[in-house]
Order: C-alpha cells, then structure tokens, then sequence
C-alpha cells in the first residue's frame, strides 16, 4: 500500500501518530479530538454523548473522561462496561475508534487525584443538587450543595482496539490495531 501525506508510512508509524495526536487532545483546547464521543450500552438503551477527553496514557492505553456520578452514562458502564470513543478531525478527515472496557472511579483515591487537579471554577458543576437529566424550573436557578467531590466520577476506559479510517475522494484508508496479551496486532482492513 502507497503511504499517504496524512499519515505515516508503516503500521507502526501510524500507531505512534495515533497516539500522539490523542496526547496532543488533551493540553490542545482546540484540539478536534479533544471532545470525543463516548457511546455506552446503557441501562435501557444504547447512549452517546461528548465528553471532554482529559487525559491519556499510551503505556498503560488509557483514556480519561470526567461526569457526575450521578449520570445515565455512569449507571450504564457500571452495568456494561464495553465503551467505544469517537474521534473526528475534520480539516485531515480522519476518524478514530478506541474500543474497550471502561470502570467508572467515584470518591477514592483516583478521584481525589484528578479532584486536586480540576480548577475550582469547574468543581462547581459537580454540585448541583438536582441530579443531571431532572426538570428544573430554569437553567438560572439550580441549587447547589455542598460536597461536589461526592459526585464526582472518572471514567478510566482501557483501549483493546483502534480503529483508525482517513476519508479521501479517491479512496478511504483503513487500519486496526488490536491489543492482544501484551503488544498490539496491527493490520491494514477494507473501509
């Protein structure tokens, strides 16, 4: 297979650019990848939504979100843990799936962790009283409590495949990679 100019020229290359760019998502606020979107199963149905991605880890193929613990999502990888991220950047036309097996963190140490990083302006959306999705009478007038960092939730997700498709008029490119026991199986696919 020819290499392209968006993207290197082996498996291995790509692999490495791929998880660079997910690196680069999360310090880079305008960043395309930077808000993903987290599809779950759910507890009554399939779910998707934006998440803001906060941190990486290529060593260990983690990838980080924060929530309310309170949440539909957070109820629903508690019950099935399988979660597939989706990436777009739009200006390159590449899109990546990370699949794998989220667990959902709430007041313990990996909370306080991430807890102790989060600025105090946003540790305010973690209090309202109201739980996420719960009429209210009017976005201005929420209540808020007083111990945010109980419903404070990270959801760790552990990548067991990437997906990777760049959309070209001529012709799409396609590659996966699986992790398997302990290194990835990376092959070329049909898109």
């Amino acid at each position: 297979m020819r290499p392209s100019e968006a993207h290197p020229q082996s498996l291995e290359s790509l692999h490495g650019d791929i998880w660079n760019r997910l690196g680069q998502a999360t310090s880079d606020l305008s960043h395309p990848w930077r808000t993903p979107t987290l599809a779950t199963a759910g507890p009554d149905h399939p779910d998707a939504r934006i998440v803001v991605l906060r941190e990486v880890d290529l060593h260990e193929r983690k990838l980080v979100c924060f929530s309310d613990s309170r949440t539909h999502k957070v109820a629903g990888v508690r019950i099935q843990p399988a979660a597939t991220w989706c990436f777009y950047d739009p200006v390159s036309r590449i899109q990546l799936r990370a699949r794998g097996e989220t667990r959902v963190h709430v007041y313990n140490s990996v909370t306080r962790l991430y807890w102790e990083k989060l600025p105090h302006s946003s540790r305010r959306l973690y209090a309202t009283v109201p739980r996420p999705g719960e009429r209210i009478l009017a976005p201005w007038e929420i209540p808020f409590g007083d111990h945010p960092v109980e419903q404070f939730a990270v959801l760790v997700t552990t990548v067991h495949e990437l997906d990777w498709l760049q959309l070209k008029p001529e012709h799409h490119e396609r590659a996966r990679f699986r992790w398997d026991a302990d290194s990835w199986e990376a092959h070329w696919v049909c898109p």
